[in-house]
C-alpha cells in the first residue's frame, strides 16, 4: 500500500550529468505525490538547472566548501530538522549525501542501490530490476519502490524561455545565421577526452561543408576552445566557452541541429532537450551513463571500451564527420535545424 508522504527531501547535490539523470525520478515522484512538498538539496553551482514549481517547492543549497565544518553541519541539522520531512530520498549515495540524509532527522531514509562510502548507514539502499542497467533506471527503481508508475522518461527543467532569446541574440552577434552543431571538448577525467587535434580536424571539416559549430564549455576550459579555433580558423567555428549559464546552455542545446561530445554534463542536457547527438565513449560505458530515451542519439565507442587500455584517439575523425553529415542531412529541415524559429522549452 502506497504511503501518503507530505514532505519529501531529495538529495542529489552534484554533478551536472548526475542531476540530469535524476530528473525523470522527480517527474514520476511529483506525478504520484501531487500534493506533497518536495525539497531538493543541491550544491549552488547546479541549482540553476533545477525546475521550480510545480516540480520542486524548495531548493536547499548545501555549501560543499563548509560540509566538513562541525558548525556548518549543526546549522544544516537545525535547518533540515525544522522542516519535518517524512521521507528522504538519497539519489547520490556517497558520504556527503549520507551526512545530509542523517542530519535531516527524518526516520524514513532510502536511496538507490549503489551505496558507496558508507552511505548505507544513513539511508536504506533500494535495489530493483534495473540494478545493472542505466543509471536513470536505477534511480527510477527507487520511485517504483514508492509506488510510482513509470511510463515515460521525462526531464523537467527550469524554464529557459528568456535564455532562448538571449542565446539567439548571442549567436546572431557571432555571425551565426543558420543551423549549427554544438561541440563540447571538455569533460571530467583526461581519459574520457577526445584529443584536441581531433576536435580541430572535425571543426575544420564541418567548416568546409559550411556548417556552423559552437564550441561550448566552462571558463576554465577556454584554452581548449582557442586551440580548436587555431586548428579551424574559420568564421564557421565560434567559441562560446565560458560565456553561457546553465540555462543558456540548455537553450543553446535546444536550438542546435546536433550535439557532439564525450561523456559530460552538457551531453545529458542535450539529451534532456531531445537534441540529436553523437556521444563519444571509451573508459565509461554508455550502457550505464550514455544518452537515454533519445531516439536521435548515436554512440561511437573507442577501442577496448570500459578497460584501462581504452584510448579515445582510436575514434576516427572521419567516422564522427560521416555520422554528423548523415544526421544533419536528415535533420536539417526540422525544428532543430532552424534555430531562428520560435522555440518553447520542453517540459
Amino acid at each position: 500500500m502506497k504511503k501518503n508522504y507530505k514532505n519529501i527531501l531529495i538529495i542529489k547535490m552534484s554533478s551536472l550529468g548526475d542531476i540530469i539523470h535524476a530528473l525523470p525520478s522527480l517527474y514520476v515522484l511529483r506525478k504520484t505525490y501531487p500534493e506533497a512538498k518536495i525539497t531538493w538539496a543541491v550544491h549552488p553551482a547546479f541549482a540553476g538547472i533545477l525546475p521550480g514549481k510545480p516540480w520542486i517547492d524548495e531548493i536547499y543549497l548545501v555549501d560543499r566548501k563548509r560540509i566538513k565544518q562541525i558548525s556548518y553541519l549543526k546549522e544544516v541539522h537545525r535547518d533540515l530538522k525544522a522542516r519535518h520531512f517524512d521521507l528522504v530520498i538519497d539519489l547520490q549515495m556517497i558520504a556527503k549525501s549520507g551526512i545530509i540524509s542523517f542530519l535531516s532527522g527524518c526516520s524514513e531514509r532510502i536511496g538507490y542501490q549503489d551505496a558507496r562510502e558508507g552511505s548505507f548507514l544513513a539511508s536504506h539502499p533500494i535495489s530493483g530490476p534495473h540494478k545493472k542497467g542505466h543509471i536513470i533506471e536505477q534511480l527510477l527503481d527507487v520511485m517504483r519502490y514508492l509506488g510510482c508508475e513509470v511510463t515515460d522518461i521525462e526531464f523537467p527543467l527550469h524554464d529557459y524561455s528568456q535564455e532562448l532569446v538571449e542565446v539567439k541574440k548571442m549567436l546572431t552577434e557571432e555571425g551565426i545565421d543558420g543551423p549549427y552543431v554544438v561541440l563540447v571538448p571538455g569533460t571530467r577525467g583526461e581519459a574520457k577526452k577526445w584529443p584536441i587535434p581531433s576536435w580541430g580536424r572535425l571543426a575544420a571539416a564541418l567548416s568546409e561543408h559550411h556548417i556552423y559549430q559552437v564550441i561550448s564549455g566552462t571558463a576554465s576550459e577556454t584554452d581548449m576552445g582557442k586551440a580548436i579555433q587555431e586548428l579551424s580558423p574559420s568564421s564557421y567555428t565560434v567559441n562560446l566557452m565560458g560565456k553561457t549559464s546553465l540555462l543558456q546552455l540548455a537553450a543553446l542545446e535546444r536550438m542546435a541541429s546536433l550535439h557532439i561530445s564525450s561523456d559530460t554534463g552538457p551531453l545529458h542536457i542535450a539529451n534532456a532537450v531531445h537534441t540529436p547527438m553523437i556521444a563519444l565513449f571509451g573508459p565509461t560505458l554508455p550502457d550505464r551513463s550514455g544518452p537515454y530515451g533519445n531516439p536521435d542519439s548515436v554512440v561511437l565507442l573507442a577501442d577496448h571500451p570500459g578497460t584501462k587500455e581504452c584510448r579515445m584517439d582510436t575514434i576516427p575523425v572521419e567516422k564522427v564527420l560521416s555520422q554528423a553529415l548523415d544526421i544533419l542531412e536528415s535533420d536539417i529541415e526540422d525544428h532543430h535545424g532552424t534555430y531562428y524559429q520560435s522555440e518553447q522549452p520542453v517540459d
